[in-house]
């Protein structure tokens, strides 16, 4: 089908999108709104029009009337691996829906949270995934008196009626620290830093509770924050009479400096220390011992949140009904088995 000619080159507007789909101006718009009341039949034909003649939705006009933009924002506290997996999948469920994805590392910090917060509260985004680094209320119980729909992604916002899509952190800890007790270690020690964050604690506390229930000694370290501390630590193992025999790692980060450590010191894995680390990685399988974990998926989970946001982007309040209740949804983590725990042969590269 031949598009219209428009006069001279101006960009393409919502009456051309109308003329080209043959059907009113007001169908379009209810399209481009995402209203209830179209027909899907109706929406494709209309879609389609918008992609011969070009058209381009303009949020700048659209916050000019104090309508919210076709963008949703989402904060993360950096953009390495894990993090950088998690926008991926929120972008692609938000293209789906014809939105835009906003993203803002905060480097951890909770005063670059609130000034990203104040500045979308500003910018009339149509919704909000966080994974909090601090704990700003009075921002987000503006977002949400105003209706913008936020979701805590990987950490919970405790306070606050907001669907959070969360992570089984302390089970995943107590399988990966239980799978070492079945090797036959009762000197394990668990390593880490953010001692303080909310899943660095939760998996602190499913390391202890594994070992409680074992009738062992917890052996915990939740400040070796850096490579240097973490040489150090090991370092005195290597000269100790009882040194652990076995190691559990709660952060990935903190799983990579401990291998290196360990082979700095010249202590083989899994025959001088086993090794077990939260969080899977790239190389992990490529180490010299592959290494095992307990594994998460960022994709699952920032799909889940993204599309739990469009929910309710797409369910607008209304003042006769009752204020909805805050959804959780927590996801479970599988243990993969490698060699840097003891298995080998068979056993090594079950997923559990």
């Amino acid at each position: 089908m031949m598009t219209r000619a428009r006069k001279g080159d101006r960009p393409p507007t919502i009456i051309d999108v109308a003329r080209e789909a043959s059907v009113g101006v007001m169908t379009v718009s209810r399209v481009l709104n995402h209203h209830p009341s179209v027909k899907a039949s109706t929406r494709a034909k209309v879609m389609s029009a918008i992609a011969r003649v070009g058209y381009v939705q303009n949020d700048a006009a659209r916050m000019l009337k104090g309508r919210r933009s076709r963008t949703i924002a989402l904060i993360v506290p950096d953009l390495t691996d894990f993090f950088a997996s998690c926008f991926h999948a929120v972008q692609e469920v938000a293209m789906r829906h014809d939105y835009q994805t906003m993203v803002v590392a905060t480097g951890r910090s909770a005063a670059l949270e609130s000034q990203q917060l104040e500045a979308i509260a500003n910018h009339q985004v149509a919704g909000l995934i966080l994974v909090p680094s601090g704990e700003d209320t009075p921002r987000l119980q503006h977002l949400l008196d105003r209706d913008i729909p936020v979701v805590a992604l990987d950490r919970p916002l405790a306070g606050l009626n907001i669907d959070a899509v969360l992570v089984d952190n302390r089970e995943g800890a107590e399988t990966g620290v239980r799978h070492l007790i079945d090797h036959g270690h009762t000197r394990i020690a668990c390593v880490g830093f953010e001692g303080s964050s909310y899943t660095a604690r939760e998996r602190f506390e499913g390391y202890k509770q594994a070992m409680r229930s074992a009738g062992l000694r917890p052996l915990v370290f939740n400040q070796v924050n850096t490579l240097a501390d973490m040489e150090a630590l090991i370092q005195r193992w290597a000269h100790a009479k009882e040194r652990p025999t076995a190691v559990f790692s709660v952060k990935r980060l903190a799983s990579i400096r401990l291998v290196q450590a360990l082979h700095r010191q010249k202590l083989r894995v899994p025959q001088d220390i086993a090794v077990v680390g939260f969080d899977d990685f790239e190389l992990a399988e490529e180490l010299g011992t592959p290494l095992t974990v307990v594994a998460q998926s960022a994709t699952e989970i920032a799909r889940a949140a993204a599309e739990q946001l469009f929910q309710q982007i797409t369910s607008a309040p209304h003042a006769e009904q009752p204020a909805r209740q805050a959804v959780k949804m927590i996801f479970p983590t599988h243990l993969i088995v490698r060699r840097s725990c003891g298995c080998a042969g068979e056993e090594a590269g079950a997923v559990s």
